[in-house]
């Protein structure tokens, strides 16, 4: 019985295969990787901000303008207290977008951050205030920023194509070299999807954790993934094909943290941190 490929290109194909083999018990140490210094965050993000907003009409007066900013600012604040380390390094600035047909938030690295009216009301369902459903999006993107999961998949990107290109050049030309280079490309793809996911996750850890702190009630994110789960109408790839957790699994993780952050809001409360944060009781 032959153990070991003979032919060259089997044998790298092989080696592939067991080296991507040897890498998932390692996938988590991976995922923290990151050679991109935290200075550059900032950098990046700025040189980022005005192009993606660029084409936009942003709103600069009036109640939603000023809650969002508001809202943010106490996030950030939280933030600060809790990530020290690295939210004291950022540029910390947010914009409304006028765009009502988008549902959508986001926050670049280093602390640049949007967000776009047509999420709004699903942030405020029926009750129609808008801002503790809004802290949780911005908690959970806040969080990205100072996870820094922008430029850890910078990282893996930039590690996983010198690894392709370190294979093209040990494989060669030929017959069959272009299908182990693809091969290697959709499992570098494949991987990424599942730390896209473990990212949103803990972000949605991190998020509530900051909303907490910052004196909004982190059971609200509950109800608020369930009104983005039925905003989506059922339309959302499969969890195994998206960057994203589907929404079931991702309120079943809520529903696990709450007792870790709710003694954390309650002490927010009972502490009058909700005055200390400018913000609303």
């Amino acid at each position: 019985m032959q153990l070991i490929p003979s032919h060259p290109k089997r044998l790298a194909i092989a080696l592939m295969a067991a080296t991507t083999v040897a890498l998932l018990p390692s996938c988590a140490a991976i995922s923290q990787i990151n050679l991109i210094p935290v200075s550059q965050d900032p950098i990046l993000g700025a040189q980022a901000y005005p192009e993606l907003l660029a084409p936009e009409q942003t709103i600069e007066s009036g109640r939603e303008y000023e809650t969002v900013v508001a809202m943010t600012d106490r996030l950030v604040r939280a933030a600060k207290e809790i990530d020290p380390e690295v939210a004291n390094l950022f540029e910390w600035e947010v914009v409304l977008v006028k765009r009502d047909d988008l549902v959508n938030a986001w926050c670049l690295p280093g602390g640049k951050m949007a967000v776009y009216t047509g999420i709004l009301p699903v942030a405020a369902g029926a009750g129609g205030d808008f801002e503790t459903g809004l802290a949780v999006v911005m908690g959970h993107e806040i969080a990205h920023a100072t996870l820094r999961h922008g430029t850890r998949a910078m990282t893996r990107q930039q590690g996983a194509n010198w690894m392709i290109q370190l294979a093209g050049a040990v494989i060669g030309g030929g017959e069959g070299a272009a299908a182990i280079i693809q091969g290697a490309n959709f499992g570098a793809n494949f991987l990424n999807l599942s730390f896209g996911r473990d990212a949103e996750l803990e972000s949605d850890r991190r998020g509530l954790m900051y909303m907490a702190h910052a004196g909004y009630d982190p059971r609200e994110a509950v109800g608020f993934w369930q009104r983005m789960q039925a905003a989506s109408g059922g339309q959302a790839p499969p969890e195994w094909l998206s960057t994203h957790p589907s929404n079931e699994n991702r309120i079943k993780q809520i529903e696990s943290l709450l007792p870790e952050v709710m003694p954390i809001y309650e002490q927010s409360r009972s502490s009058g941190g909700l005055k200390s944060f400018g913000g609303k009781r």
